[in-house]
């Protein structure tokens, strides 16, 4: 949209990121590879320490709002010729600082990490971030690897719900939410493990399609 026209070595970039996250599971890379999902993580952890001596709370905001966000941005790299979100995006920002040194945008960061220890936990990945939008539509495609909830064995407790990075994705662990024996978890689901690692009864495991579960 910057360029106005397709750049080779650009489309052949997307492509291969495409097929390599579509293979993983899209927002596989929310967590395995984002380097601000890291460092939210920390952020996520002291905010939970706070939250448990009534010191903050914890503010929701719809996620509906992340399309708003990825349109917007969208437009701003059509009409300006300059990709605007990578000047914002925390990802863009610690990867360029990692490679060529730190400046004066993780200032920038500092403030979102700040924002979600006190305001609302993990805000730019739940309700900004194109990237885990643009992943999430990846995933929905089907990929073969995902994450698997079993409702015969489920306890219905709440675990898994309260480590998740994206919660919504688990709703269907709620007692009679489940439609089906079997049910993959959502595009939005990150691949984290953490849920499938404090199941107590092993009602969530990790699927490759064509190989069965994986525990």
């Amino acid at each position: 949209l910057a360029y106005k026209h397709v750049v080779l070595n650009l489309l052949i970039g997307t492509v291969t990121v495409f097929v390599l996250w579509w293979l993983l599971g899209g927002r596989t890379f929310c967590s395995w590879v984002c380097p601000y999902h890291l460092v939210a993580e920390w952020a996520e952890s002291l905010h939970l320490k706070l939250a448990a001596k009534g010191w903050v709370r914890d503010i929701q905001f719809r996620r509906g709002g992340r399309m708003v966000f990825y349109v917007v941005f969208a437009l701003l790299a059509l009409v300006t010729g300059y990709t605007v979100f990578e000047t914002l995006s925390p990802t863009g920002i610690l990867s360029r600082a990692l490679i060529y040194g730190p400046g004066l945008a993780l200032l920038w960061v500092l403030a979102l990490l700040v924002f979600e220890i006190f305001v609302s936990r993990r805000a730019w990945c739940r309700y900004v971030c194109p990237i885990g939008v643009t992943y999430g539509l990846v995933g929905a495609l089907g990929s073969p690897v995902r994450v698997q909830y079993n409702v015969q064995g489920c306890h219905h407790e709440g675990d898994c719900r309260k480590v998740c990075l994206v919660p919504h994705v688990l709703d269907v662990t709620i007692r009679g939410r489940a439609l089906a024996v079997d049910t993959d978890i959502g595009a939005d689901c990150t691949r984290c493990g953490l849920c499938v690692d404090v199941c107590p009864t092993s009602s969530l495991n990790y699927k490759v399609k064509g190989l069965g579960g994986l525990t």
